[in-house]
C-alpha cells in the first residue's frame, strides 16, 4: 500500500575541490517492502517533469529517473556499477562507486543516506552525498 509522504532531499556534491549543496522538499509516495522501501517523487527546477523512484533494499539503493533526463543509478557500498544517463545533448555512461549506504526506516518517518563517487572514462568526476528524509502526512 502506498502512503503519501513529505520528502526532503539534501544533496552535497564536490567537484574539483568545490562543494555545492541543494535541498528540495516535495510530496511523494512511500511503499514499504519486506526488505526496505520504495520512495517516488516528481523533480523540480532543472529536472522539472522527471519522476524519481528510489528503491532501498538491504544496504543498496537503486535510483531511476524518468523524463527528459533519464538515469538508472545503483549504489552499494564497495561496488562499482555503470549508470546510463540521458540528457537533451545525448547519452552518457558513468561509473558509480558506492562508499556508504544507510537506511533508518520507522513507522512515521525515515531516512536514507548514500554516498558515492561518479567517474567518466575512469576519470574522477565528483563525490556525492544524498540524504533523503521522509515523514508521513
Amino acid at each position: 500500500m502506498k502512503e503519501k509522504v513529505v520528502i526532503t532531499i539534501t544533496d552535497r556534491h564536490e567537484i574539483d575541490g568545490e562543494s555545492e549543496h541543494s535541498r528540495l522538499t516535495t510530496v511523494g509516495e512511500l511503499e514499504r517492502t519486506p526488505t526496505g522501501c520504495i520512495l517516488s517523487y516528481d523533480e523540480a527546477d532543472d529536472f522539472n517533469g522527471c519522476r524519481v523512484t528510489l528503491t532501498y533494499t538491504c544496504g543498496r539503493v537503486e535510483m531511476q529517473r524518468s523524463g527528459a533526463h533519464c538515469a538508472n543509478l545503483t549504489v552499494e557500498r564497495g561496488r562499482r556499477y555503470s549508470c546510463a544517463y540521458t540528457t537533451e545533448f545525448g547519452d552518457l555512461t558513468l561509473g558509480v562507486f558506492g562508499k556508504e549506504v544507510r537506511g533508518s526506516l520507522r513507522e512515521k518517518s525515515g531516512r536514507l543516506f548514500f554516498s558515492y563517487t561518479l567517474d567518466f572514462d575512469s576519470g574522477f568526476c565528483s563525490q556525492n552525498d544524498l540524504t533523503v528524509d521522509y515523514r508521513c502526512e
